[in-house]
């Protein structure tokens, strides 16, 4: 099987096969041998090259959401190229990023407020979700415009949590 998808803006190329009962996994020319069980629904354990992870999961609006190591990643279909660059642009920039939990939880900390600044991969809030505390990175340089919950909150995946103004680039 062989996909293209976007991470952060970035396109990657994966292609599995599965053989020995294990997944070889080639992701942007680097090769990984992956074994995998699921442990729940929305939660997989995985051995890649030998190393653990545990990773959970969650989809909503044709998103996929990942939190692996307290990371979180949120993962599309890479856009046919018939969209072109000024078109993606004009699109990013008229929709406010938001900070969404990767998966139905509890929010334990809101760790900004309205009208602060803050950079790329600073920490915004602190979900539980799992038993796991995952610490939403802001995914813009830019400022906080609205904080929609409170700790104590339950928030269901990608239900915006934060929503920031992006800093204009010069």
């Amino acid at each position: 099987m062989e996909l293209e998808f976007n991470i952060e803006d970035k396109v990657h190329k994966l292609q599995i096969e599965f053989k020995d009962r294990q997944y070889r996994v080639n992701l942007d020319d680097k090769e990984y041998l992956v074994d995998s069980s699921q442990i729940s629904d929305n939660c997989l354990s995985l051995l890649v090259n030998g190393k653990a992870f545990t990773v959970y999961f969650a989809e909503a609006d044709g998103k996929r959401y990942f939190s692996i190591g307290g990371e979180q990643f949120c993962i599309q279909e890479a856009k046919s190229e018939s969209v072109t660059a000024a078109e993606a642009d004009s699109t990013a920039l008229d929709e406010a990023p938001t900070v969404a939990s990767p998966m139905p939880g509890k929010v334990v900390k809101i760790l900004v407020k309205e009208g602060d600044g803050v950079e790329k991969g600073q920490g915004l809030v602190i979900v539980e979700a799992m038993k796991m505390e995952n610490e939403i990175k802001s995914p813009v340089k830019g400022k906080v415009e609205k904080v929609n919950f409170k700790p104590g909150d339950l928030v269901d995946a990608a239900q915006p949590i934060i929503e920031i103004k992006p800093e204009e680039e010069k």
